[in-house]
C-alpha cells in the first residue's frame, strides 16, 4: 500500500519562485528532524555532477540534509554504493533532462526498485519536467505514447502544459493513450503532489489540468485539491 508521495513539477524547478511549493511537500515529510534529501541526476543530458550539486545546494537552503548520488546510467544504477542511499532518505529528487534516457538508464535496475520502495514508506519521489513525465505509466514523445517507469502506472504526466495546450488539441494528445491511464498536464511553474489517499494537491504558480475526455478538461489552480474518481 502506498504511504509515500509522488511530486510532479512542471519544469520550472529549483529557483526562488519554487521554494513555496517545495516547502509544501517537504512539510509532509517532516517529523522531529529535517528530512534527508538525495538528488539523482539520472535524467540529465550533460554536466550531471553540476546539476546534482546545484540542486542539492537549493534543498540545503530549505532546511534539509541534502546530498547527491551519481546514478547516471545502468551501471551506476546497479552499483550498491550508489543506490543504497535511496532506501535511507525521506526524499529522492530527480532533476530535468531526457525522459527516454531516464527510463532507459533506470529500467530493471536496483535504483528503479528503490524508487518503488520509497512509495511504500513515508517518503517522496520528486521529478521535474522530463523526470516527472518519466515517473508515469507512459511518456508523450514525438506524437506518440511510449512506456515510462510506471511509479504511477495510471497517470500520464505532461510537463510544461501551459505551452503544450497552445499547440496540441486534446483529441491529438488523447489518441493512443492506454486504457486506464489519465492524462494530467502540469504548468511549468506548478507542482502537483499525489497523496497516498489518491488525492492530488496543486501548489506553486499556474495549475494542473485533468483530461477527463477530449471535450472535458478540468483545470485546477494552485491551492486546489482533487481526485480522479
Amino acid at each position: 500500500m502506498q504511504k509515500g508521495y509522488l511530486v510532479f513539477n512542471g519544469g520550472q524547478a529549483f529557483v526562488p519562485e519554487s521554494k513555496e511549493a517545495d516547502r509544501a511537500w517537504l512539510k509532509l515529510l517532516r517529523g522531529t528532524h529535517s528530512p534527508r534529501v538525495v538528488v539523482v541526476p539520472v535524467a540529465a543530458m550533460e554536466k550531471h555532477k553540476r546539476v546534482a550539486e546545484q540542486t542539492a545546494r537549493y534543498f540545503s537552503r530549505l532546511n534539509t540534509f541534502a546530498e547527491h548520488v551519481m546514478i547516471t546510467d545502468q551501471r551506476t544504477a546497479n552499483t550498491e554504493t550508489e543506490y543504497a542511499i535511496l532506501d535511507k532518505v525521506e526524499a529522492i529528487v530527480l532533476p530535468d533532462g531526457s525522459p527516454l534516457d531516464m527510463v532507459e538508464r533506470l529500467r530493471g535496475t536496483h535504483a528503479e526498485a528503490a524508487l518503488q520502495r520509497a512509495l511504500l514508506r513515508k517518503a517522496a519521489v520528486m521529478g521535474t519536467g522530463a523526470s516527472a513525465m518519466a515517473l508515469g505509466g507512459v511518456i508523450w514523445f514525438a506524437h506518440e505514447w511510449l512506456p515510462a517507469l510506471g511509479l504511477a502506472p495510471h497517470l500520464a504526466i505532461l510537463a510544461h502544459h501551459d505551452l503544450f495546450r497552445m499547440r496540441l488539441p486534446p483529441d491529438q494528445l488523447l489518441h493512443g493513450l492506454p486504457d486506464g491511464v489519465t492524462l494530467i498536464g502540469v504548468d511549468g511553474a506548478a507542482t502537483l503532489i499525489a497523496h497516498p489517499n489518491d488525492t492530488f494537491q496543486v501548489v506553486g504558480q499556474g495549475g494542473a489540468c485533468v483530461y477527463r475526455s477530449a471535450t472535458q478538461l478540468d483545470d485546477y489552480a494552485a491551492g486546489s485539491t482533487f481526485s480522479l474518481g
